[in-house]
């Protein structure tokens, strides 16, 4: 088990799009695509960084990340969350837009982001904020042990606790993203919760007796109903 908690200087950042699926540890081995040029004479526009990051780009980013940390002999911590972890983990989801993390230390980190952007040509955004707003004050986190990067030390949150994040969150899914519906179902299966009484008794381990809310409470039991009945 992860020590419980990040240093207050942690930084909450999003790591940009796919990465790899469970049940084998990343390699810098990945295989990239070429893309093709074409021929520059037709236009004279710069190409724009994709905002589609495949997992191989990304496995390339956080490698690349790695090294540079290693070089200045830092050892870093990034804590990865959400859908991301539901991709990487669990292997549930094709694609995801970005990863939420929390990083430490961040003097030392957030240059070596923007240089990693400007090597690979990545958005300048393919790390930004998204997880400080769900992160409880008591954390479970676990050793990432399906991305392993020379030079970082990763985790994400437990099984449960990932639940209790997204039941709180309770995010209908929209055509820009997938919402927490369909992870929420596959946690429920993962962890065999069959009743409200064992969702409340998660949520409020990690939020208090006011975890979730009428609001909230709704869709998570209609949820529980669709994974009773198949």
């Amino acid at each position: 088990m992860v020590s419980p908690h990040l240093p207050s200087r942690f930084s909450v950042v999003t790591i940009g799009r796919r990465l790899i699926g469970v049940g084998r540890a990343f390699s810098v081995a990945e295989h990239l695509p070429i893309a093709s040029h074409g021929d520059a004479s037709q236009s004279t526009e710069m190409p724009k960084p994709s905002r589609r990051l495949s997992r191989a780009v990304i496995v390339r980013a956080l490698s690349r990340l790695g090294e540079l940390c290693t070089e200045k002999n830092s050892r870093v911590e990034i804590a990865i969350y959400g859908g991301r972890v539901m991709m990487l983990a669990y292997d549930c989801r094709e694609t995801t837009k970005d990863i939420d993390a929390i990083f430490h230390p961040p003097e030392v980190v957030e240059p070596l982001i923007r240089q990693v952007a400007r090597e690979q040509k990545l958005p300048e955004d393919w790390m930004s904020s998204g997880v400080g707003s769900f992160v409880s004050r008591r954390e479970e986190r676990i050793q990432f042990k399906q991305l392993q990067i020379p030079g970082l030390a990763i985790t994400r949150p437990s099984a449960k606790y990932l639940l209790a994040m997204k039941c709180r969150a309770r995010r209908l899914p929209t055509p820009f993203r997938a919402g927490d519906m369909a992870d929420t179902k596959f946690l429920l299966r993962e962890l065999s919760i069959c009743s409200m009484a064992e969702v409340d008794a998660i949520a409020v381990e990690f939020y208090g007796a006011a975890a979730l809310d009428r609001g909230k409470r709704w869709l998570v039991e209609k949820l529980l109903r669709e994974v009773r009945h198949g």
